[in-house]
């Protein structure tokens, strides 16, 4: 659902069955990267992985103890722009010397965002955005001096509420390599670190250390469910909302233009097609998944689900590319956005129907709204 002012865009949904052995975990690949290459599907495994030996911030002080405990830390000194703060390190001791193979890092964390008010403020006092780049200390070959060489420009962060990420940084460091640093100015927060040294089968669908199978999608509609309750953690960005707590209204209102009827919207999200399921702050889009044909699991297996899905998202934000109206719609082949224009959203027959039949809830922006949230009994 969508708690938020801002429009959705939602094109595919999918549900897994990830089959494994019960002594290996999985894990998604999945982190917020800045720029291309954008992450890949796939399963990481993870067999025995270890927290670092050492972990200390910018400050020298030792954080260890708070990764073992799953603790949020960071007392680095935060700017005035949301999201943004002055630059700050994490350095890891992996346990011991990097010798080639398989080395990914698994990080549970969350970010505070910054938004794209915060962002432009920031760059008018000539601040940039610096995503997580990682280090490796490094010993000059005739000498005993160590230096730290950049591996890595762009290891990603955890996007949205707290989660786990995936940075791979097999054959990235040299070798030998025992300590690296993870440096940023982005509010970024962590509560868990894994060193996972274990192989990946160069198959995981196909092959016998993980079965992937998908979980038919029987039902899904699009209605309206209210503005559900958020409760601000610690730290900052760390929220949580009450489903079941809802309040009618709100003080949002949504961007301009046509959104999806209410009611069935199946075909809509069954394969990524640029036919979009289009909704805004207080809508939700109620799914159903029917897993009764899944395979049964072999001795000793145990089964995890990942939820897969594909879209959009656009924040009603001053400085956010025509941020005040749905339109336009964006598509897979678009490049950026807003696109050229030269480009189009397709209107080939199919996309023509597909506009006509679902897309054909107006919403003005002049609605009138409430300006406050009613958690009252709603019965």
């Amino acid at each position: 659902m969508e708690p938020l002012e801002e429009a959705v865009y939602l094109d595919q949904v999918r549900l897994l069955a990830v089959d494994h052995p019960a002594d290996l975990h999985v894990y998604p690949n999945e982190y917020f990267a800045s720029n291309p290459p954008y992450p890949e599907f796939k399963v990481v495994v993870s067999r025995e992985a270890r927290p670092p030996a050492a972990a200390h911030d910018e400050h020298g002080h030792n954080v260890l103890p708070d990764l073992l405990a799953h603790r949020y830390f960071g007392d680095f000194e935060l700017t005035q722009f949301q999201g943004f703060a002055k630059t700050h390190s994490l350095t890891l001791d992996l346990g011991e010397p990097y010798r080639g193979g398989p080395l990914w890092l698994l990080l549970h964390g969350e970010v505070e965002y910054f938004s794209a008010n915060s962002m432009y403020a920031a760059s008018q006092a000539g601040i940039q955005a610096v995503s997580p780049y990682v280090e490796a200390l490094v010993s000059n070959e005739h000498d005993t001096k160590e230096n730290w060489k950049r591996v890595v420009d762009d290891m990603g962060f955890p996007a949205g509420g707290p989660r786990t990420m995936t940075a791979d940084l097999s054959g990235k460091l040299p070798l030998r390599t025992q300590k690296i640093r993870i440096t940023t100015n982005l509010q970024i927060y962590w509560d868990g670190i894994l060193i996972n040294r274990t192989e990946q089968p160069p198959n995981q669908v196909a092959g016998h250390t993980v079965h992937l199978t998908p979980v038919p999608l029987v039902r899904a509609d699009l209605e309206f469910h209210g503005y559900p309750l958020k409760i601000e953690g610690r730290p900052p960005g760390n929220v949580q909302y009450i489903y079941e707590k809802a309040s009618a209204t709100g003080p949002y209102t949504r961007p301009a233009g046509t959104y999806t009827r209410y009611g069935d919207v199946l075909p809509l999200l069954a394969a990524t097609d640029d036919k979009l399921v289009v909704f805004g702050s207080g809508d939700e889009v109620r799914l159903d998944f029917d897993p009764s044909k899944l395979p049964a699991l072999p001795r000793g297996w145990v089964r995890d689900y990942f939820f897969a899905a594909n879209g959009y998202e656009k924040d009603m934000d001053f400085y956010a590319a025509d941020g005040n109206y749905v339109a336009p719609l964006p598509f897979l082949s678009m490049g950026e956005y807003p696109y050229a224009p030269k480009k189009s959203f397709p209107l080939d027959d199919a996309h023509l129907n597909y506009l006509l039949e679902y897309n054909t809830r107006h919403i003005s922006g002049n609605e009138q709204r409430g300006y406050w949230f009613d958690y009252g009994d709603r019965r």
